[in-house]
């Protein structure tokens, strides 16, 4: 009788081993369920559009070299000129006066290449000696002035490169040069001048877009993250991941983050590796420490 007791009580323990205590399965069925990701390396360029003017920094006006009436317009706004080409023809208030047909009109000619911008006079008019009759643009001085605010003149120095987009949608490719030195006090923002190596025609005053693309590493590639996998405080100044430190236990790692998207974000920390089993869902609310259980599909970038 007594190998009989002995016997059962083995068999009772072996059976015991094989299963879990209710206190055990309870802690499981509490675990919060999770998906993993892991880190990759990349890079995401985040983009600054501001507003931008076309402008000609060049310019000549034309006025009257004495008292005359205008007698030929020979330009309108727009029209592109050449060096010694003829702008205006006028007459003398002595030729007006004796009516003299036969004598030569007087012209006023273009001093260089060149796109006239306005017409001030027209034909018939009567002018005064330095009255202004239009202004030409030299066409090689176009530049676009970029409205920078205070708070991002440090992508935009010079050197630097930029985009222009214009109204139809196409691109220029552009240098950062100077800025002009003068502060909108209203708008605390300054005018910055970029010019485009290949610029077609543009009338002055075309309002573009000037789009600025920022690096989020400095140098090689960073770490990325989905975006759901990062955690933020109310104030969204301090953010943090949890990751896996073993089967079923996530810790809390504060990250510093750099550029995102839509989808992606950067950790600029040097805090995470290509192994670490990073939780992408259910992991809002959990706390250092805390016990969760892994889905069967695990998340991936």
């Amino acid at each position: 009788m007594k190998y009989s007791i002995v016997s059962l009580s083995l068999l009772l323990g072996l059976s015991g081993c094989g299963q879990k205590s209710a206190s055990d399965v309870q802690e499981e069925k509490s675990r919060t369920e999770v998906t993993l990701t892991h880190v990759t390396f990349g890079r995401i360029e985040k983009e600054i559009i501001l507003s931008a003017t076309t402008a000609y920094l060049n310019k000549s006006v034309v006025s009257t070299p004495i008292p005359a009436f205008v007698t030929n317009v020979l330009v309108q706004p727009g029209t592109i000129v050449k060096a010694g080409q003829t702008l205006y023809q006028l007459e003398s208030k002595e030729q007006h006066a004796l009516n003299d047909g036969g004598t030569a009109a007087i012209p006023l000619k273009a001093q260089c290449n060149g796109i006239v911008l306005d017409v001030l006079q027209q034909t018939g008019s009567y002018v005064t000696e330095g009255t202004t009759l239009c202004t030409v643009a030299e066409l090689k001085s176009l530049v676009f002035e970029i409205n920078v605010p205070y708070e991002q003149q440090r992508h935009v120095c010079h050197g630097n490169k930029c985009t222009l987009e214009l109204p139809d949608g196409t691109r220029l490719d552009a240098n950062i040069e100077s800025p002009l030195g003068a502060m909108n006090t209203a708008s605390q923002s300054e005018r910055v001048i970029a010019r485009a190596a290949r610029t077609p025609f543009l009338p002055e005053g075309m309002n573009v877009k000037a789009i600025f693309t920022i690096d989020g590493s400095s140098s090689g590639k960073g770490m990325i993250l989905p975006k759901s996998a990062v955690q933020s405080d109310e104030t969204l100044t301090e953010y943090w991941v949890m990751k896996l430190s073993d089967d079923s236990t996530a810790v809390k790692i504060p990250v510093k983050i750099g550029n995102s998207d839509a989808s992606e974000i950067e950790i600029k920390s040097d805090v995470l590796s290509l192994q670490d089993r990073i939780i992408l869902t259910g992991g809002y609310g959990l706390e250092d420490g805390d016990r969760v259980t892994v889905a069967e599909k695990e998340g991936a970038l």
